[in-house]
This record gives structure tokens, sequence and C-alpha cells, in this order.
């Protein structure tokens, strides 16, 4: 019995490349978008597993350039938290995440995309924009940023089903310059990299 996978993306877009027949769900962009909508397309029924799709920034201290195609095998939060004298601090560090919460989520093994490059990602709010803001999320360990992946993780993890990320890098996360950014080359990466993982 085929397995029934729930493929999801924050834009319609992000998802072409699937076949027609795919489970799909469009959940809209940021974190609370994103939890928000998969939670809503699990009424619909538990896939045996859900695989995030979409393109994202690369942090500039990584190997990761556009149009590069990577899974993302741990992300977490980097801006929830609270500003202090001291800089960021996040949930955990200040000590009030409820029991049982995680800072980082991990991916299983997922043979269709094993192949791909490993990458540590980044969930945040707000993309990054500014060198002050690239330097503190690259300190967390992060290589590639976007604004769904962690969340998409949570319900994941809340309902016991195994979740795995796909991004295609589409700009280098740090002072903005929309100019160098690569959104169709990326997503053109993207959706030949799910040609074939839905068939």
């Amino acid at each position: 019995m085929p397995e029934r996978i729930l493929w999801v993306a924050a834009t319609r877009q992000e998802l072409t490349g699937l076949a027609d027949s795919a489970w799909t769900a469009v959940t809209g962009c940021g974190p609370a978008a994103a939890a928000a909508g998969l939670a809503m397309a699990l009424m619909e029924g538990k896939p045996d597993r859900i695989v995030g799709v979409g393109i994202s920034g690369a942090y500039p201290s990584s190997p990761f350039r556009p149009p590069d195609v990577v899974r993302v095998d741990v992300d977490s939060f980097v801006d929830l938290g609270a500003e202090g004298p001291d800089g960021f601090l996040d949930l955990w560090t200040l000590g009030i995440p409820e029991p049982g919460s995680n800072r980082q989520y991990l991916s299983e093994s997922f043979d269709p995309i094993a192949h791909l490059p490993a990458a540590r990602g980044a969930t945040c709010s707000t993309c990054t924009g500014t060198l002050a803001t690239q330097l503190l999320r690259e300190a967390t360990g992060a290589q590639v940023e976007s604004m769904e992946g962690a969340a998409w993780a949570l319900v994941a993890a809340r309902c016991s089903i195994p979740f795995h990320q796909i991004r295609a890098i589409s700009n280098i996360a740090g002072p903005r310059d929309r100019l160098s950014w690569k959104m169709r080359e990326a997503l053109d990466a993207l959706s030949s990299a799910l040609e074939g993982l839905s068939r």
C-alpha cells in the first residue's frame, strides 16, 4: 500500500512539479499561518508523512548558493523570545517553554530525498535584512532560513507524523539586496527536484 504523503508549502507555486494527484496543502507565509494551515489540512485525514517544500535564504557562511536544493534535517525558531540588555534570548534560555517543548525539530530519514545535501534551518517571523541579524542567526548554527519550517515540524510532531523538508535557495540572507535574488531559478530547481517524488 503506497504511503499517503501530504505535501505542504507556503504558496501554490512552490508545489509545481508534483503530480496532479498529490495530496497538497497551502498554508500561507509565516510561522502562525504555517501552523494553522497545516493543522486545518490535517482535519481532512492523517497522512503517513508530511513533506514541507519551498524556497529559502542561505546564510553567507553556509556552503549553499542559489539555486541549490537541500533537505533541512534540523530546524528551530530563532526569533521567538525576548530582547534584553545582553541581546536576544530565546524562550528556552529564558526558561519558559511548556514542558516537553522542543528547541529543535529533527527530521527522520526519508530515502527519496536522502541524496540532497543536508542543511540546518532557522524559522523566523521576519526575514534577515541586516548584517546584525544575519550574524545573530548564523551564531545558532543555522545555514538556511524560512518562515514556516519549524512551525510545520511542530504540528507534525504534536500529531506524531514524520516530517521532512526540502528547500531551494533563492537568495543570500544578509543585508537586503533584492536585485540579487534568484526566485525564478529557485522555483525551477525546486520543481525539478519534486518531479517524480510524488509519482
